[in-house]
C-alpha cells in the first residue's frame, strides 16, 4: 500500500513539473529597459538613441531633443524643429510663465464686499458682492466660511441686492480644440471665474428595495447641490439596457434619469457643471438661506464697482503649491485657470483663452528670450489638439528654468519623479530619482519633457514628442520614452 501511494505521489509530481514547464513565462516589459547598456561618449549615446527610435518606427511622428545643462551642448536632435502637439507637457510653459510673472508667493483672492453705508440692528443697508477671482481650488466650505462674516457681524437682513461677480474671466468656458466627449469629464470642467469644487459634483445612485420605485441618490456634505430632479427607476434584477444620464444643465437644477437594476451596487457618478454662472448664483442663495440671512432685493450676476468696503476674503494656497500640484497630478483645471489669470493680469482686462495665450507667449519671449514664432498655445493645459510647439522651444523653456533658481526650484520640485510620485509613479521605478519630467497624453499623442541625471551626475534636459499614434499604441510609445530616458541616465561623457 505504501508503494502504491508513493507511485501516485511521484506521478503527480511529474505531471505538475510538466505543466509548469509548458506554461510560457510572461514577458517582463521592463526587462529590455533594465538591460540598456551604458553609453560612453556622445557618439555612443547618439547611436543608442537612434537604435531605440528605429525599434519603434511606424507611421507616428517622433521628435527627440537632448541637451546638457552643464556644458550647453546638444547631445541628440531628431525633428527638434518640427511643430507638434505637446499634450500636457504644455503645462511646463504655463507654470514657468506664471512663476516668472506672478511669483511663487502669488495667491488667488476671493472677496466679500459691500457698498452699504450703515449697519443697524442686523440690517445691512445696501448691496453685497461676492467677487470671484478664478481660484481653481475654491470649495463650497470656503464660500460658507467667507460669508460667515455676515453672521459674525450680526447681519440677518440685506436691504439691497446680492451680486455674484464672475467677470474676472470671460464666459467662453472651453478651450478651442477640446474633445467634445471630454467636456463631460471632470478633468475638462469649464473654466470660469467661479470654479467651486472644480465645477464637478460627485453623486451616488442606489436602487430602491423594490422594483418600480425611484432609486435613491446620495450626495456629499462637502459640496453644494442645486435641486436634483430624480426620475431614475429601479428595474427587475435582470433588466437589460439600464443606464443613467443627465438632462440639460440649468445650473440651478440637476436632472438625472434612467434606471438601475434591483440589488445592484451603487453607481458613482460625476456631474460636470457646464453653467457655472447659474450654479454660483444658486450656491449663494443656498448659503444665505443656511445662514438665515434674508435679502429684500434679488440675487444675480453683476460686476462689482471699485472702492467697496471689505467684509471678508479668502486666499488660495501660494502659486508655488498650486504649480506643484498642477505638475504632479497634471491638473487641467489649475493650468487653465492660471492661463486665463495671466491674460487678465498681463493685459488688465477680462481673462480669456486668447489673451492668456498672448500673455504666456510674451512673458516667455521677454524674460526667457524664447522664440515664439510658429508656436500656438490654445489653453495652457494641453487638452487642445490645436496646441503646437517645437521640441526646441520646449527645450528653451527647460534651459531657462534651469538657470533661474527662483523658477527652477518650484518647477523641478513639481515635476513628477519617475517611480516615486505623480503621473510617473508607476514608470521607470528602476531609475531611482534620476528623472523629473512632465508627461502628456491625449488621443494620438504622447510626450515627456524634463530633466535626467546622467551616470556621471551630469544634468540633462530632454524633450520627447510623438504625434499620430494609432489607437492602442499609447503604451508602446510610452515604453519607447522610458527606454530613451533610461539611456540618458546611463550616459557617460
Amino acid at each position: 500500500m505504501r508503494i502504491y501511494y508513493l507511485l501516485v505521489f511521484v506521478l503527480i509530481l511529474l505531471a505538475t513539473s510538466f505543466t509548469l514547464k509548458a506554461i510560457p513565462r510572461a514577458k517582463n516589459p521592463m526587462k529590455s529597459i533594465d538591460y540598456i547598456g551604458f553609453a560612453n561618449g556622445k557618439s555612443a549615446l547618439y547611436d543608442q538613441l537612434n537604435q531605440i527610435i528605429r525599434g519603434f518606427s511606424g507611421n507616428a511622428d517622433i521628435a527627440v531633443y537632448v541637451k546638457s545643462m552643464r556644458h550647453g551642448d546638444v547631445l541628440y536632435a531628431h525633428n527638434s524643429d518640427a511643430p507638434l502637439v505637446p499634450a500636457s507637457t504644455l503645462k511646463i510653459l504655463t507654470a514657468e510663465a506664471a512663476l516668472i510673472y506672478l511669483g511663487p508667493s502669488y495667491k488667488f483672492s476671493t472677496r466679500l464686499v459691500t457698498d452699504a453705508k450703515s449697519l443697524n440692528n442686523g440690517v445691512l443697508q445696501g448691496n453685497l458682492y461676492l467677487v470671484l477671482s478664478g481660484d481653481p481650488t475654491l470649495t463650497y466650505h470656503d464660500v460658507v466660511d467667507l460669508m460667515y462674516a455676515l453672521k459674525e457681524r450680526g447681519i440677518t437682513r440685506i436691504t439691497g441686492n446680492v451680486y455674484v461677480d464672475d467677470t474676472a474671466f470671460d464666459q467662453n468656458y472651453y478651450g478651442s480644440g477640446w474633445n467634445e466627449k471630454d467636456k463631460n469629464s471632470c478633468f475638462a470642467a469649464p473654466i470660469s471665474a467661479g470654479i467651486i469644487n472644480r465645477n464637478c459634483l460627485p453623486l451616488q445612485v442606489k436602487p430602491a428595495k423594490a422594483a418600480g420605485r425611484v432609486a435613491k441618490i446620495t450626495v456629499s456634505p462637502n459640496y453644494f447641490y442645486p435641486t436634483i430632479q430624480n426620475t431614475v427607476m429601479t428595474k427587475a434584477r435582470r433588466a437589460r439596457s439600464c443606464g443613467l444620464r443627465f438632462g440639460a444643465d440649468l445650473g440651478s437644477l440637476i436632472a438625472l434619469e434612467g434606471c438601475v437594476g434591483l440589488g445592484s451596487y451603487g453607481w458613482g457618478l460625476s456631474y460636470v457643471i457646464s453653467n457655472p454662472a447659474s450654479y454660483n448664483v444658486a450656491l449663494v442663495k443656498g448659503v444665505l438661506r443656511q445662514l438665515n440671512v434674508s435679502v429684500n432685493g434679488h440675487i444675480a450676476l453683476k460686476q462689482a464697482p471699485g472702492q467697496l468696503a471689505r467684509l471678508n476674503s479668502h486666499e488660495s494656497k501660494s502659486l508655488d503649491e498650486l504649480v506643484h500640484h498642477m505638475l504632479k497630478k497634471s491638473d487641467n483645471v489649475i493650468a487653465a485657470a492660471l492661463f486665463k489669470k495671466l491674460g487678465q493680469l498681463y493685459f488688465h482686462k477680462q481673462g480669456s483663452w486668447e489673451n492668456g495665450s498672448l500673455a504666456v507667449s510674451r512673458i516667455l519671449n521677454q524674460h526667457a528670450r524664447m522664440t515664439t514664432y510658429g508656436m500656438r498655445i490654445m489653453d495652457g493645459s494641453g487638452l487642445s489638439k490645436e496646441n503646437l510647439i517645437t521640441p526646441a522651444q520646449m527645450m528653451h523653456v527647460l534651459e531657462y528654468a534651469f538657470k533661474q533658481p527662483r523658477v527652477y526650484d518650484s518647477l523641478f520640485n513639481g515635476l513628477p519623479i519617475a517611480g516615486i510620485d505623480g503621473t510617473l509613479k508607476y514608470r521607470m521605478g528602476h531609475l531611482g530619482r534620476k528623472v523629473h519630467a512632465k508627461t502628456g497624453t491625449i488621443a494620438g499623442v504622447v510626450s515627456l519633457a524634463g530633466y535626467a541625471t546622467a551616470a556621471n551626475q551630469e544634468p540633462l534636459a530632454f524633450v520627447i514628442m510623438v504625434n499620430g499614434l494609432n489607437r492602442g499604441a499609447t503604451w508602446r510609445y510610452k515604453t519607447m520614452e522610458d527606454k530613451l530616458v533610461t539611456a540618458l541616465t546611463r550616459f557617460n561623457r
